[in-house]
């Protein structure tokens, strides 16, 4: 634990992993308030906080609660192949920059902001979320998964809420959907129930979902593609 910054606080370096040992129980926490190691970025501003590529697998428990800000966040790559992972966050919950990862895993989440999140705004390959396999159990103010870009689910458990669900109101300009993406959003497999108080599963672009089963309660539209729905 930190009262005054990242506990996890990874400066430089090529790569970094996080092995979670069988049966281990581990608990990160930060403070309320930071003092920053670079004022001008605002950095670092989650409990876990990676500057490099960030891999985090193994079959223990991690728990991660992100008092500030985020809870765990990459500045690069983050990617997660296993493990009890929970975290509680004022803000993100999960958030990787040029990419997101889930290989597999048990993960909840309770986020102010989003729940799990990619969000580099400036290169137009980058920016998405891929999800193969996992449990995810995740109740976000915002967005429960997002991506600047494309999102893909594979397969996997998922009961998502966003923004109190669907007969909550929110602000006309939060942005409190189940699952969003910027761009391509694809769904190949896959478990879920929904509740969400803004779209359910949402494209800015194009929405292809092409397997699974699907509960869903929305304050808005079930299904929305700015382009094509199919």
């Amino acid at each position: 634990s930190s009262s005054s910054s990242a506990p996890i606080y990874v400066m430089d370096a090529k790569e970094t992993v996080i092995a979670l040992a069988d049966g281990s129980n581990n608990i990160i926490s930060d403070g309320k308030s930071y003092v920053f190691v670079d004022p001008a970025g605002e950095e670092p501003n989650a409990a876990i906080f990676s500057k490099s590529d960030l891999t985090i697998y193994g079959g223990g428990s991690l728990t991660v609660n992100g008092n500030y800000d985020d809870g765990i966040a990459g500045k690069d790559g983050l990617v997660i192949a296993g493990g009890l992972i929970t975290v509680t966050a004022v803000d993100d919950g999960i958030r990787g920059k040029d990419y997101l990862v889930v290989k597999d895993g048990t993960l909840t989440v309770k986020a102010g902001g989003d729940g799990l999140k990619a969000d580099n705004e400036d290169d137009a390959t980058l920016g998405y979320v891929s999800i193969e396999n996992g449990k995810f159990t995740i109740d976000a103010d915002g967005d429960a998964i997002t991506g600047q870009t494309d999102v893909l689910i594979l397969d996997g458990d998922f009961t998502l809420t966003s923004g109190g669900g669907s007969s909550a109101s929110i602000a006309e300009t939060l942005s409190a959907k189940a699952i969003k993406a910027a761009a391509n959003l694809m769904i190949a497999g896959g478990n879920f129930v929904i509740n969400a108080a803004d779209d359910a599963i949402h494209s800015n672009s194009n929405v292809l979902i092409n397997g699974g089963s699907f509960t869903v309660a929305s304050g808005d539209d079930g299904i929305h593609a700015d382009a094509n729905l199919t």
